[in-house]
Order: C-alpha cells, then sequence, then structure tokens
C-alpha cells in the first residue's frame, strides 16, 4: 500500500493541535541559549572565525531540536503510550507517522532557524545578500528534515524509552563539538580530522558554510553526505519496522 498523503497532513496537524502549548516555550528554548552562545562567542572569539559562528549557530538550531525530539517523541508515542498506535490502529502506517510528525516538527522549527540566522548575522556584524539568506535557509530545512530522519531511525529501534531518552541527550554533543561546525576543520589534530568525516554534522556544516559562501562545491558535498546518512536512517527505520511487525 503506498503512502497517502491525506493521512501524513491530518497526522500532522493531530500532533501540531496536540503540542500547541508547547510551542511558545519551544520557541523560547531554541531562541535563548543559542543567542547567549553567539553573545559569548562575540564577545572572546576569535574575530577570524566569526562565519563559522554563524555556520554553528545555524547547524546547531537546524540538527539539535529535529534530532531530539523526534527521537524521544516517537520512542515515547511508541513504547510509552497509546498515540502510535491510535494513529495505526486507524489506518496510518509507520512511513505515513514518520513522515508526518517530521513534517509538524520542520513548521515549527523553521521559524527558529530563520530567527536565529538574522540574528546571528546581526550580532557577528556580517552581511550576506538575499540569494544567500534563501539558500541557507532551504538548506537548513534540508538539515532538519535529515536530522529527523536519525532521530526517528534511533527512536524505533531501541525498545526501551528510558535508554532512548537518555542517549539522545548524550548524542548530539560530540556530534557538534567534534565536528568543525564553529570552527575550521584545519584547526583541528589530524586524528580528529578524520574522525570529523565520519559525523553527519561536518557535512551540515559544510553545506551551511557552502549555501552563506555561495560555493557550488562544499554545498554539494555537504548535501550528498547528508543524503547518505539519512538513506541509512531509512534502512535502519525499515529494519527496525519489520524486526518489531515479525516480533511484535
Amino acid at each position: 500500500m503506498g503512502m497517502r498523503l491525506s493521512n501524513v497532513v491530518t497526522i500532522t496537524r493531530y500532533v501540531l493541535l496536540s503540542s500547541r502549548h508547547w510551542v511558545y516555550v519551544s520557541l523560547g528554548f531554541t531562541l535563548m541559549f543559542p543567542i547567549l552562545w553567539l553573545i559569548l562567542l562575540r564577545a572572546v572569539g576569535n574575530p577570524r572565525y566569526m562565519d563559522y559562528f554563524v555556520v554553528g549557530t545555524v547547524v546547531n538550531t537546524s540538527f539539535l531540536i529535529p534530532f531530539l525530539g523526534t527521537s524521544q517523541d516517537m520512542a515515547y508515542f511508541k513504547r510509552e503510550s497509546s498515540i502510535y498506535t491510535l494513529l495505526y490502529s486507524n489506518g496510518a502506517d509507520h512511513w505515513e507517522i514518520a513522515l508526518g510528525y517530521i513534517l509538524q516538527l520542520i513548521v515549527l522549527n523553521t521559524p527558529s532557524i530563520v530567527a536565529l540566522l538574522f540574528l546571528s548575522v546581526l550580532i557577528m556584524g556580517l552581511s550576506y545578500g538575499i540569494v544567500q539568506i534563501v539558500v541557507t535557509i532551504v538548506t537548513a530545512v534540508l538539515i532538519s528534515l535529515s536530522s529527523a530522519l536519525l532521530g526517528y531511525a534511533l527512536g524505533i529501534s531501541v525498545k526501551n524509552y528510558r535508554v532512548i531518552n537518555q542517549i539522545a541527550q548524550i548524542i548530539p554533543w560530540p556530534l557538534l563539538l567534534l565536528a568543525p561546525v564553529y570552527y575550521p576543520i584545519t584547526i583541528l589534530p589530524p586524528v580528529l580530522r578524520y574522525v570529523s568525516l565520519a559525523l553527519p554534522t561536518t557535512y551540515m556544516a559544510l553545506a551551511i558554510n557552502g549555501s552563506l559562501g555561495l560555493n557550488l562545491g562544499d554545498l554539494s558535498r555537504g548535501l550528498a553526505g547528508m543524503f547518505v546518512y539519512s538513506l541509512a536512517s531509512i534502512l535502519i527505520a525499515r529494519y527496525a519496522i519489520v524486526r518489531g511487525e515479525v516480533n511484535g
């Protein structure tokens, strides 16, 4: 049975309506800490890396909330509540539920991405053209999609909700600190440079760096790396779905 767009839209609306009371809290959370971090970087950071601070802020916002929210929420829906069962028993398949949830998350996260992009440019005293801004916003939305797929694969692959809840809070930090997100890869020790090449956030930062600089090579390599990780996430999620259907 193919995916039905009407089911995806219905699920998106359902999750949006059920989480509407948390929208302002979410916006405050996603804006407050990055702004404080930007101000700190502006005050004590190396002036040569101002462009990277903008890149890091956009990647952080585009990656962290979609990954964390999707992994924890999907694990909760499937393991600790009746929400997943309710949606599935009413005719939605696994991928419709996944896409419906991911779409509502992107809808909620995109305003934060746009706001922080403009605020980071303002705080850092940089200037970008309208084409750079538009391409960067589109790229950031793609990062949110890729990150949500990573979170979905994690959220439904592990059966223990509490384990997922803890793992999802730990994983982002090495991905953001060991990858050249807030700084160029050249300042990393040689060994860590090779490690960073295996991290999805490296390619997310490369894509944003390419979009802000209108560097088609960096943008293409970054998007290609994100595509590989997204495809791997889909395969892992598919395996977990099939395993769950077989083993219950």
